[in-house]
């Protein structure tokens, strides 16, 4: 696609040589669907289509739960800057979820994303999306793929994977697709909680028990998958882990019961014994969203996990 082209204006289409398997993780997903935005869950409430958090190290955002559509758009634009984009550039997007941080890229930097996801529900979304909201002087295009399997045509400038590596098997697998399909000098941007060495197998479960999926990156081990990938050593790894230590955890739990509940008890009303057979209920996913993001932060508050943000660079 060319700047001035609509987002819509190209289909999801598969990579060649790839049959992607979709999950099905977000496909009965009647909350997303009850605002517009099917495949995005609790999480628009919270960002929009912006299905990230806002690892900022801003307290004035993480103590009003008003800006953290604005915090993950932040952290959206800070990846971009370690990216470099410039306009014009072809960016790969991998783990696109509803499209959001590639149309905040193509709209504010210009450039042409090609977002890929493994879900069918996701892309359905995003194509709505792209097709409802100007793209600026950039464009979006969707892919329906599995990265680890194939992705689509470089050559790319850059590459982005935002707290997704924990739903993909096989790290080294998708980070050699990633090299092979960037220009020379291509920046890739890996940003994502990870799991320290002091993490256990009792994490691990404990995590998989809340995300469904148990495939985290790990500090001591993502940039050996990345040299076996072809990669030269990283040119930056930044640690972001003291926004999970500090401000989200001083903030988020008050947050989510003071300003998202209200709301989404509202929106889903009732609880399983005296309103069984209702799609949703408010204050259960609430708990539950709760629970799984405060099993993080312990994990943060005791260094088994942390986040990080890593640029390397195709020679």
């Amino acid at each position: 696609m060319h700047s001035g082209e609509r987002a819509s204006d190209t289909a999801v289409e598969e990579p060649p040589g790839n049959s992607p398997r979709d999950t099905g993780h977000y496909t009965l997903d009647v909350v997303g669907g009850r605002r517009g935005l099917p495949g995005g869950g609790l999480h628009i409430y919270l960002t929009g289509d912006l299905l990230h958090p806002p690892m900022v190290p801003d307290s004035a955002i993480w103590s009003d739960g008003r800006r953290w559509k604005q915090g993950a758009a932040l952290h959206t634009r800070r990846i971009a800057e370690l990216a470099e984009l410039a306009a014009g550039e072809r960016v790969l997007d991998i783990g696109g979820g509803l499209g959001g941080p590639a149309r905040l890229l193509a709209h504010d930097y210009g450039v042409h994303v090609t977002s890929v996801t493994n879900s069918a529900a996701h892309a359905r979304t995003s194509r709505i999306l792209n097709a409802s909201l100007s793209p600026g002087p950039g464009s979006v295009a969707v892919v329906l793929g599995d990265g680890q399997r194939a992705l689509p045509r470089g050559p790319f400038a850059a590459a982005l994977s935002v707290n997704m590596l924990y739903q993909v098997r096989d790290h080294r697998a998708l980070f050699r697709r990633v090299f092979d399909g960037l220009a020379p000098g291509g920046r890739f941007v890996i940003d994502d909680w990870m799991l320290t060495s002091r993490a256990t197998e009792e994490d691990v479960a404990g995590l998989a028990a809340h995300f469904r999926f148990p495939h985290f990156a790990r500090t001591h081990t993502v940039e050996d998958d990345l040299l076996a990938a072809g990669f030269p050593p990283a040119e930056v790894a930044l640690d972001l882990g003291h926004v999970g230590r500090g401000p989200m955890a001083d903030h988020f739990e008050r947050q989510m019961w003071e300003y998202f509940a209200p709301q989404v008890i509202s929106d889903w009303p009732g609880d399983p014994v005296e309103s069984p057979g209702r799609p949703a209920y408010g204050r259960l996913m609430i708990e539950q969203f709760v629970e799984a993001v405060n099993t993080t932060i312990r994990l943060y508050a005791q260094r088994r996990m942390t986040y990080r943000r890593i640029l390397v660079r195709k020679g």
